[in-house]
């Protein structure tokens, strides 16, 4: 066990940037840990809960956020201060949540953002930073129970007001005891964790970050008693709760799904009208943000539902979804994926079709070369489109379920008859509207063969929808275009069809190309730079998208020779 490291006297008063860092990198140490135990005492819904991986998994997220944010900041000659640090670990949190847990404990970081001063964390923001917590989480829920995560971090935030110490370390003592004392308290307050005897899996989770924060600041952390799972703890049957959610502990028993997406392109008044269009749908409904602002702002959506579709669908017209994921929380091995036809499945090989999982696989159009690297790095099948005979090459695939990627190499004559040429096998396709290879990869970075065929393409589509597109090609002759005209030889940086600006420099080209495309906002820009871009080229035209966009990611890649001298994706 670690000795006391300093005196009362000498204890620190406040953390800077590294020590916020360094509590959050110390917290994912100990939530790994005990992620085991933590998951144990998640008994309901299913036996073999995730209370304790979706903590982990959320401030993984957060951490790798921040460390970026550090990173970035370093590069550029500057030294991040405590509230950038406490600001990146809210916003990760939210947008990497898993689970009502996560989703929780997402708004508990973002609240320290919320309150920090620019370079340290002190006594009088943890004290802010705890209430803030509160008022985010309550506002969040569709229904706040007592016996759950909320109420331990109602009951620290209340030791942490009591405390008139002015040493950080002491109010954040007085803190974690309370939660502590709080956490004995759930096992009497929920009648299905009365049943199971156990604490609540949330709060026990929230009081090893609350324990953590004491053992970075003073040297030691807290004595805990073992919160351990009776040997029996399954007596009779009782209603399901996952006692990490802090929302209703009566959810159904026939509630089977849990449905999370991210919603983006919105405002709190949408979120606030998604929250309570989903509490008619489900229960354990959470909408929290990451509290940025316009288009760069975020929510993190949870809701327990029978109805995935209209969970989704619901959304639609209040901002942009991405990262859909739904867990079969009755099946959470097996999920949700259909059976139904196979692709090349044959009728007489022995094998029980209706227990087999349906093999996916995801098919990009798109020539041979660096590009298609790219799209088999992550998993995709390729086919070149310059070869000829793209629809045989597509039905020669042995899959039971494709999802078919244009990536605007093919026209809508050859998506028809595509089309046409796959509802006469067996099996089950899906073609999404991927106009160029940005939407393409952005697509492929959500592909999730977890779920159904359906929600998978729907998420794909998604991503492809939300990316904006350009590219950049060399006039073959002297043109009158809709910003001027051309002479042959000259770069046209094309935005879907039109032409968007003309310019003669390679580099100047591509620059303007994103300047116009994140007018609109945007968190990621992708370049695809054809083989005119050198090395020198390439980190001209990434620095000078980053000096003029600061709070944007700027990825490149090379793209190999071709018509297309380079393609710009936003999202």
């Amino acid at each position: 066990m670690a000795q006391e490291s300093t005196s009362v006297e000498e204890r620190p008063s406040s953390l800077d940037a590294h020590g916020l860092l360094g509590w959050a990198r110390r917290c994912v140490e100990h939530l790994a840990t005990h992620r085991e135990e933590i998951n144990a005492l998640n008994v309901f819904p299913v036996p073999d809960s995730d209370t304790g991986t979706n903590l982990l998994y959320t401030m993984r997220a957060a951490v790798d956020r921040a460390e970026g944010e550090e990173a970035w900041i370093s590069e550029g000659g500057g030294s991040a201060g405590a509230r950038e640090i406490a600001v990146a670990l809210g916003h990760g949190a939210v947008h990497g949540a898993r689970g009502n847990s996560g989703v929780i404990l997402s708004q508990v970081l973002r609240a320290v953002g919320e309150a920090a001063t620019f370079t340290v964390v002190d006594a009088s923001t943890y004290r802010r930073a705890l209430r803030t917590a509160v008022t985010l989480v309550d506002h969040a829920l569709s229904d706040p129970v007592e016996g759950t995560i909320v109420t331990v971090l109602r009951e620290a935030a209340s030791g942490a007001g009591r405390s008139s110490a002015t040493s950080l370390v002491e109010v954040a003592r007085a803190a974690a005891d309370a939660g502590a004392e709080a956490l004995d308290r759930t096992t009497s307050q929920l009648p299905a964790l009365t049943r199971a005897g156990v604490v609540d899996a949330g709060g026990r989770g929230l009081l090893v970050l609350l324990d953590t924060m004491v053992e970075v600041l003073g040297g030691q952390a807290p004595e805990r008693p073992e919160y351990f799972i009776p040997d029996d703890p399954f007596t009779e049957s009782a209603p399901p709760c996952d006692g990490a959610d802090g929302g209703e502990a009566h959810a159904s028993a026939d509630t089977r799904y849990e449905v999370m997406y991210s919603l983006t392109h919105s405002d709190d008044a949408r979120a606030d009208e998604l929250r309570s269009a989903l509490r008619t749908l489900g229960d354990s409904v959470v909408v929290v943000g990451d509290g940025g602002t316009g288009d760069n702002a975020r929510w993190a959506v949870h809701v327990h539902t029978d109805d995935i579709g209209t969970a989704i669908e619901v959304a639609l017209p209040l901002g942009r979804i991405t990262e859909i994921r739904v867990t079969d929380m009755l099946d959470p091995v097996g999920g949700s994926a259909p059976t139904g036809h196979q692709r090349g499945s044959g009728s007489g090989d022995g094998e029980d079709r209706a227990v087999r999982e349906p093999e996916r696989t995801v098919v990009a159009i798109v020539p041979d070369g660096p590009l298609a690297d790219l799209f088999s790095g992550a998993g995709a099948k390729t086919v070149d489109p310059e070869e000829g005979g793209v629809i045989d090459a597509v039905l020669a695939l042995s899959a039971d379920e494709l999802l078919v990627l244009p990536n605007g190499e093919l026209s809508r004559a050859q998506i028809g008859a595509l089309d046409a040429a796959l509802r006469d096998v067996d099996g089950n396709a899906l073609i999404l509207p991927t106009g160029s290879v940005v939407q393409g990869l952005s697509a492929l970075a959500v592909h999730d063969p977890s779920t159904t065929l359906s929600l998978d393409g729907f998420g794909m589509a998604d991503a492809a929808a939300a990316t904006r597109h350009a590219h950049l090609v060399r006039a073959e002759h002297d043109a009158l275009t809709l910003v001027g005209r051309c002479a042959a030889g000259d770069l046209l940086g094309m935005v879907g069809h039109d032409v968007a600006l003309i310019e003669t420099d390679h580099v100047d080209a591509v620059c303007a190309l994103a300047d116009r495309l994140l007018s609109s906002g945007g968190e990621l820009v992708t370049l695809l730079l054809g083989a005119e871009y050198d090395d020198a080229a390439t980190e001209t035209a990434l620095n000078r998208i980053r000096s003029g966009h600061p709070d944007v990611e700027v990825a490149g890649y090379a793209a190999g020779p071709g018509r297309v001298l380079a393609h710009v994706g936003v999202e």
